[in-house]
């Protein structure tokens, strides 16, 4: 990024933040063309910044952190989405130094004997690496996905990547609702994570879909983020989002 690129938007980020969805993908694209990405966990969400994207008809970039812990579907969708869009989705994976490092310290189950660091290991560093090829980052953070996103979350924002280094951290859907995402994906038949059709003999769904030892189906009266990190209370955050917490 330059210093005069980066001294414009610093000065207009406010007015940035007013973009619509569609008018905020075609900035961050057009201003840093392939040092910006979409990063998604392809959630419904990020399927529908990805169809945003692609109607814009212009060139982009979309990276997928790999835990190495997703569940089946998960992969599914990874390459459904590749075919639909004609997209080559970037994929960040911890090392098998990270992981073995993970495991001598606390074992084959570190993800729940030490369930920040498992997530660190397999999320924070792979997303670091991920930043370091970034001016803008294209989230799928929603404002009404928790309170603490309710609370600190914006459309545009600035992030430090690992050297201390400004990126632009833009979540366009930020102010859309659970209900529009829904109806969008179902407006424009959008691809999606068929665990999502799951229900258990006593009516329980995934609301959250992530790493498959950490995610659980949960019945209907529950809060939404009560299957992540099912043995925890309170934010349950993996730690990839400054402003909100991550999913």
């Amino acid at each position: 990024m330059t210093d005069v690129v980066l001294e414009r938007v610093a000065t207009d980020l406010d007015a940035i933040e007013q973009f619509d969805a569609s008018s905020l993908l075609r900035f961050a694209f057009e201003t840093y063309g392939d040092r910006a990405a979409i990063g998604t966990s392809l959630q419904k969400t990020g399927i529908v910044i990805l169809d945003l994207v692609h109607k814009l008809d212009i060139p982009y970039r979309v990276f997928f952190i790999d835990t190495l812990m997703n569940n089946p579907e998960t992969y599914d969708l990874l390459a459904e989405v590749e075919e639909r869009y004609g997209v080559s989705v970037e994929r960040f994976a911890p090392t098998d130094k990270e992981v073995e490092a993970l495991y001598h310290e606390w074992g084959q189950y570190a993800h729940f004997l030490a369930r920040t660091r498992c997530c660190h290991a397999r999320k924070t560093l792979p997303m670091q690496r991920a930043l370091l090829s970034l001016d803008a980052w294209v989230a799928g953070l929603r404002a009404d996905q928790s309170d603490l996103r309710r609370k600190e979350a914006r459309k545009v924002s600035w992030v430090p990547d690992p050297t201390g280094r400004k990126v632009l951290k833009l979540n366009p859907l930020c102010d859309w609702t659970e209900a529009q995402v829904d109806e969008y994906t179902q407006r424009h038949n959008l691809p999606y994570n068929r665990l999502y059709d799951y229900v258990s003999p006593y009516g329980e769904r995934y609301t959250v879909i992530g790493c498959q030892t950490c995610h659980i189906p949960v019945q209907p009266q529950r809060e939404p983020r009560t299957g992540k990190f099912p043995w925890e209370s309170g934010q349950k955050e993996c730690g990839l989002h400054f402003d909100g917490g991550g999913i």
